[in-house]
């Protein structure tokens, strides 16, 4: 198990019935492990003031913080996707710690999902992402669905799974 696979959280249904397809991403075990380093850092910070190393101390306690920040605020994130028959829209909500965007699409525009592969310059740099295909011709846009390292497989089962989804509609037809 490599470290990317470690940290790495799946993305889940949470909701597959003939209205509703919901999938997130919730970085617990991410959030979890950078907590207890940032604890373990604090610890050692604060180990260093009370043996007298005021300065290495207080230096270890700001670094802990700015990139214990840095990282919290860049990785952590929760990734939502509603696809709602009902609603007649499909929704990707990000949430991260500078606030939360919201990307909605008509469920009619909405043609596919793709998954798409990004090969990096070293080796293990390869990256796989979900993108959602809205609209056609001049108004068409792809929709990215950010995740931290996913796997390959995962992301390819989901696409199936969100197009087997959508091709479900079009056999029923809308109610």
């Amino acid at each position: 198990m490599t470290l990317a696979e470690f940290l790495a959280d799946p993305l889940r249904v949470t909701q597959d019935s003939d209205n509703v397809l919901e999938i997130e991403n919730r970085p617990i075990r991410r959030a979890a492990i950078a907590a207890v380093a940032i604890l373990v850092a604090i610890a050692a910070g604060l180990a260093a003031i009370v043996d007298g190393a005021t300065g290495t101390g207080i230096i270890v306690l700001a670094m802990v913080g700015l990139i214990g920040w840095l990282y919290l605020h860049e990785v952590v994130q929760l990734t939502q996707l509603r696809l709602d028959r009902d609603a007649v829209l499909a929704r990707l909500r990000v949430t991260t710690l500078r606030g939360r965007r919201e990307e909605t699409c008509a469920l009619a525009d909405l043609h596919k999902v793709e998954s798409v592969a990004q090969y990096g310059t070293a080796a293990g740099n390869d990256e796989t992402r979900l993108v959602l295909i809205c609209g056609s011709g001049p108004e068409r846009r792809e929709i990215v669905v950010p995740m931290f390292r996913p796997d390959p497989e995962e992301v390819a089962n989901l696409t199936g799974l969100i197009n087997g989804w959508l091709s479900r509609r079009e056999r029923t037809g809308p109610s």
